[in-house]
């Protein structure tokens, strides 16, 4: 009897127990249902705005060049540098850059290189700006260069409105870039011949500066300075210092790679003794004139800073040549893989994607809506909501 009881008090219970607050899907379609104007509406007006923006919007162009930047070329700076010393440390500086292309990169985004551009092809009138900043700032973002780790390629592609001018753009930063490389030392072979450009300009100028002293010491003592070098050993010491000269510009060289223990940079360290104490045997040896005239010791002077200038020339200059064989053989500095030609579709806009994310935006917002004001008008219907509701519109009111 306790038993039957239990089961008829039970589903009593049961029934007095309040209901999980779950929202069915039947509640959801009736929900939609009833606010079904304002789910279609929504959707209709927003794709129908997209689609309008998205043919109002102007058609930019994206055009694209793929190039090949300058390749380090590590084994034929080192024969180079074997040969006669070479600059190893400026070799070594080129070897150590870690990532090239982003040096390429960084060149063609520096400011030298874009004002380039501006001046070449009027950007600054083409984008309505008032200042040089202002157009910098404008082709950095219509222009987007990047770098394929695995391949070592550099694409750069140009956006503009008009298709034409876009190819222009992109082609013209590879025209730039090779101006501004021919000019900079960026390749080991190019620093090697960079610095013997201005070792050879640095010596000529030395040694015209001592063939005008020679000529003007040479004019106040007459043929008795030519008499002098003939009959001391002041010709054999002028090129003894010439040799010495050549042999330490090499050494120097070779120090920027080449460690003391180097067997290369041992011979050249005797070789450079033994000639400094013959240099100092032939000078003190002989007297040298030491106790000459004032003007016959400025000529003499003179004699030898020609004889080592000369003898510095025929080394810088047989090095200044091999750096351009060898810069010859690197081939050209940057090769355009594929010319950017006037693009025949636009990037910009996508009207498709732009319509369907209204849409869809459109419907999720239609949705909100319809779901809140289900939810106002069961809570004015409710009498408890409605005066909850009146005291929420009394509260945030302005009126006293």
């Amino acid at each position: 009897m306790g038993r039957s009881m239990t089961e008829q008090t039970s589903p009593q219970l049961s029934a007095d127990l309040p209901e999980d607050d779950e929202i069915s899907l039947i509640d959801l379609a009736i929900a939609l249902g009833e606010e079904k104007k304002t789910l279609f509406a929504i959707p209709a007006i927003t794709t129908t705005l997209a689609i309008v923006v998205s043919l109002l919007m102007t058609p930019i162009f994206t055009a694209k060049t793929v190039m090949m930047p300058p390749q380090q070329q590590q084994s034929g700076a080192a024969s180079a540098l074997a040969s006669l010393g070479g600059l190893a440390g400026l070799a070594g500086a080129a070897a150590g850059i870690k990532s090239p292309d982003e040096m390429y990169i960084a060149l063609m985004q520096s400011e030298s290189m874009q004002n380039a551009l501006i001046e070449k092809l009027a950007l600054k009138e083409r984008y309505n700006a008032k200042t040089m900043v202002d157009t910098r700032d404008t082709l950095k973002g219509v222009v987007k260069i990047a770098a394929d780790k695995k391949s070592g390629l550099i694409t750069i592609e140009a956006d503009d409105k008009d298709p034409e001018f876009a190819a222009k753009l992109a082609n013209a930063h590879v025209d730039e870039l090779r101006t501004l490389l021919g000019r900079l030392a960026v390749t080991d072979v190019q620093q090697r011949r960079k610095y013997y450009e201005q070792q050879i300009a640095k010596t000529q100028d030395d040694l015209a500066n001592a063939e005008s002293d020679f000529r003007a010491a040479k004019e106040k003592s007459g043929m008795q300075v030519t008499a002098v070098i003939a009959e001391t050993g002041v010709k054999a010491s002028a090129e003894l210092r010439g040799q010495i000269a050549a042999r330490e510009v090499q050494m120097q060289a070779m120090s920027h790679f080449a460690t003391a223990q180097n067997p290369d940079m041992q011979r050249i360290g005797s070789e450079l003794a033994a000639m400094r104490v013959q240099l100092s045997k032939i000078e003190h040896g002989s007297g040298n004139g030491e106790k000459s005239s004032p003007t016959l010791q400025q000529a003499v002077r003179a004699y030898r800073d020609i004889k080592v200038r000369e003898a510095m020339m025929n080394v810088l200059v047989g090095q200044y040549e091999s750096a351009r064989v060898d810069e010859a053989k690197e081939g050209p500095l940057v090769q355009q893989v594929d010319i950017a030609s006037p693009p025949e579709r636009r990037s910009r806009p996508k009207r498709a994607i732009m319509v369907i994310v209204a849409a869809f935006a459109g419907l999720f917002l239609g949705m909100l809506i319809a779901f809140v004001r289900r939810a106002l008008r069961k809570a004015g219907e409710d009498p408890a909501s409605a005066g909850q509701f009146a005291q929420l519109k009394a509260a945030w009111s302005w009126k006293a």
